[in-house]
């Protein structure tokens, strides 16, 4: 065979093989990257959140336009009632309601230790027709804004949508863990060869 075609075949060859081994390695990358950032959301979410008493609360309306919109996701830290202010937006369930309202304080009356918030949506025309009596000692407030991460949220708290979600997990997490241990065996198998062939090599001959 001429030494330029068998040079220009093991030259594509060699491309073809660096190609696939580069796709490999982005592979592992992404599944890696894609399990850390799961571990550190199944974390943040599960256990350092509910520590630090931080809520997470997906908007539903759009009466806080432009503050934040339908599927934004509310971030809550909690607040003493005394210390609340006009401007903030506390996240409460207003008398004769069933579910938590995010709007803004405009006025508080009443007494520090049990206030009476006057609250506005941002988009709404006039105040809410409620008066918000705070009995509790605290009340969550906004204090972040995460966009579109609430139509997340709301899909996963349905029941099917959550286990797949937690089999997903497992799932990534498992796939990691046995392509480490994939990964570290040839290496290993490697250094055995190449240690025993150098003891078999120092043996003198007779």
């Amino acid at each position: 065979m001429d030494s330029s075609l068998s040079s220009g075949i093991g030259s594509r060859l060699g491309a073809r093989t660096r190609q696939r081994s580069s796709a490999r390695r982005m592979l592992r990358l992404i599944m890696t990257t894609v399990s850390t950032l799961a571990t550190l959301a199944f974390l943040a979410v599960g256990i350092v959140a509910p520590l630090l008493h931080i809520g997470f609360s997906p908007v539903l309306t759009g009466s806080m336009r432009p503050a934040y919109a339908p599927g934004d996701l509310l971030i809550t830290a909690p607040a003493d009632v005394s210390s609340l202010r006009p401007g903030q937006i506390a996240v409460f369930t207003p008398p004769g309601e069933s579910t938590p309202f995010a709007h803004r304080i405009t006025a508080i009356s009443g007494t520090p230790s049990k206030p009476v918030l006057t609250t506005k949506g941002d988009a709404n025309p006039a105040p809410d027709n409620w008066k918000a009596v705070l009995d509790q000692s605290q009340v969550p407030v906004v204090v972040a804004v995460v966009p579109s991460v609430g139509s997340v949220l709301l899909w996963i708290e349905n029941p099917l949508q959550r286990a797949l979600l937690t089999a997903l997990f497992g799932l990534t997490v498992t796939g990691s863990a046995v392509w480490w241990i994939l990964r570290s065996t040839p290496a290993s198998s490697t250094r055995r060869k190449s240690g025993t062939s150098g003891r078999r090599s120092a043996i003198p001959a007779h």
